[in-house]
């Protein structure tokens, strides 16, 4: 059966173009001249694909996306925003919006039916039966342990999954924290002009570790978030489980990553500062659409607190206490920073490694 592709855009000669290209490809085509519409035949019939203008009266692409995304019964639709904008911001907007590609008009036929052959390939290629395939790990506030958390998680799915872990944060110390050196990483991709274009461009930069996990090493610089989009696009075909290591702060990066995220696991502490924080952070998760049963809360009680009274405190100033916490284990989290080996694989029985396996396996939803 022909794969449908529902083309929304209020020019009819984009239309009448787009659709002709499509189905002289053996695509089945339905359009829509206006937002509305289109969300309208959504209620009808789901296409495969959602290819949709930017710039439209009334109702413009980037909320027609929106829209789309925080439906549960549409969120799953791929959707390539179509534009005359080619800055950046734009880009930027479109990928925040829920889009997995940007195209630029004028575009070539041929362009366009690769780039729409690629996303449908991704969207058939992720893990849906196995669970997410997106998990964002932050902190809070620095110094709360969300790298030693997504180190560990990364390497405890490994077992199971096909891991890729990809650290967003500039300091780098997932590498050091897995005993490498990498050659290669996200500063390589920074370099590239318009890329990454695929995946074989991330596939280059990979520095695999011992245990299995695959890792692609930071960058000392502020990264692009259109081209953080670009690179989670791809990684998808990469890995059955992909690990963002997204450091603390909220940055434009972590927008966007909290629009793309199938979990969202916040690192934090009990005392009055981090729980701000954590208030800011979970607002933008809101604002971001990300249901409250996606989002984690972690507490890694560093300082020993009693953990009735730290689970009190977090709820009081969260409205919700942690879903997991993770007693102290200084001593121990030393020792293996020191030896260059995640904690679950040096001390696996230890209380701390258990834990974070426990939630690395919580994180990943099976089907019956």
């Amino acid at each position: 059966m022909a794969q449908t592709i529902l083309v929304v855009d209020d020019d009819p000669d984009t239309l009448t173009l787009i659709g002709l290209t499509l189905q002289r490809r053996g695509f089945s085509v339905a359009k829509a001249q206006s937002g509305p519409e289109a969300l309208e035949k959504l209620q009808a019939a789901m296409p495969d694909l959602m290819i949709v203008d930017v710039m439209m009266p009334y109702m413009d692409g980037y909320e027609v996306c929106r829209t789309v995304k925080g439906d549960p019964r549409t969120a799953h639709l791929p959707v390539i925003m179509l534009t005359a904008k080619a800055q950046t911001a734009s880009q930027l907007e479109g990928f925040r919006a829920g889009a997995v590609d940007y195209i630029t008009k004028p575009v070539h036929p041929q362009d366009l039916v690769a780039r729409i052959a690629s996303v449908l390939e991704r969207a058939q290629a992720a893990p849906t039966e196995t669970g997410p395939s997106l998990i964002a790990i932050a902190g809070a506030k620095g110094g709360v342990g969300a790298t030693t958390l997504a180190v560990n998680v990364a390497t405890a799915l490994v077992a199971q999954y096909r891991t890729l872990l990809i650290d967003l944060e500039a300091s780098g110390t997932d590498a050091i924290q897995l005993g490498l050196e990498p050659r290669h990483g996200l500063a390589d991709l920074v370099e590239l002009e318009s890329g990454p274009n695929e995946p074989a461009a991330l596939e280059q930069v990979i520095t695999p570790h011992r245990s299995g996990l695959q890792l692609i090493a930071a960058a000392d610089t502020n990264l692009d978030p259109a081209r953080v989009g670009l690179i989670l696009n791809h990684a998808a075909t990469l890995c059955e489980v992909c690990v963002l290591d997204l450091g603390w702060g909220i940055t434009q990066v972590t927008r966007l990553v909290a629009q793309r995220c199938n979990i969202f696991v916040v690192v934090l502490d009990a005392d009055r500062v981090t729980l701000s924080q954590a208030n800011r952070l979970l607002q933008l998760l809101q604002e971001a659409y990300v249901p409250p049963e996606a989002i984690k809360l972690v507490w890694i009680d560093r300082q020993g607190l009693s953990i009735a009274a730290g689970h009190n405190t977090i709820a009081a100033m969260l409205g919700r206490a942690p879903d997991v916490t993770i007693e102290p284990a200084a001593d121990a989290l030393y020792e293996a920073l020191d030896q260059g080996q995640p904690l679950v694989l040096c001390q696996p029985d230890h209380p701390a490694a258990v834990k974070m396996r426990e939630l690395a396996e919580s994180l990943v939803i099976r089907k019956a």
